[in-house]
């Protein structure tokens, strides 16, 4: 197995050992990291959470796209332009414009001129698009709470950390990508 040779912009380089040093942090076993590159595996952990995330879009109205974009302009400190959430989602501008429209069609967002570029279109969330964002982050956070209902806090810890990890390495590993 070879590691990137930018690995460790991501944090701390990791070694690869097989044996009892392996369970410490910081190491890594041969077996979980080739688990973890396995394609089919990497499917096979996210495809469940993907589907209940799915599910409760469907139970709510939305579908996945619509609860991201009305998620991040709900969350947004400012009022936010097509363009703006296309860069916030990681998406095209040309494909955030039909999911913007859509959202204005069905009532959940209100386009506002610009008042400096007649140009821009910006968007704001209007209370029946909070509603229904509220009612589908309700529904998941249910979810969750009901899916870690039998781990210790211990695990819970243990598994908040490694998200936590997860989490700031995507966030480096973007500016490489």
């Amino acid at each position: 197995m070879t590691v990137p040779s930018n690995w460790s912009e991501f944090g701390q380089t990791p070694q690869f050992r097989q044996g009892p040093d392996s369970s410490r942090r910081g190491y890594y076993s041969v077996r979980s990291a080739r688990a973890l590159s396995n394609p089919r595996r990497q499917r096979d952990y996210g495809s469940p959470l993907s589907a209940s995330r799915a599910a409760i879009c469907k139970q709510v109205g939305l579908n996945i796209a619509q609860w991201r974009a009305l998620a991040a302009i709900d969350r947004s400190t400012f009022v936010l332009s097509i363009s703006d959430l296309a860069r916030l989602l990681r998406r095209s501008r040309q494909s955030m414009h039909p999911l913007a429209c859509g959202l204005e069609r069905a009532g959940w967002v209100r386009f506002l001129p610009n008042q400096d570029d007649r140009r821009l279109l910006q968007m704001q969330i209007t209370a029946r698009g909070k509603s229904i964002v509220s009612a589908a982050e309700g529904s998941f956070n249910t979810w969750l709470l009901t899916m870690a209902s039998d781990l210790s806090d211990h695990d819970l810890g243990k598994l908040a950390d490694t998200m936590r990890a997860i989490h700031e390495r995507i966030a480096r590993a973007r500016d490489y990508v």
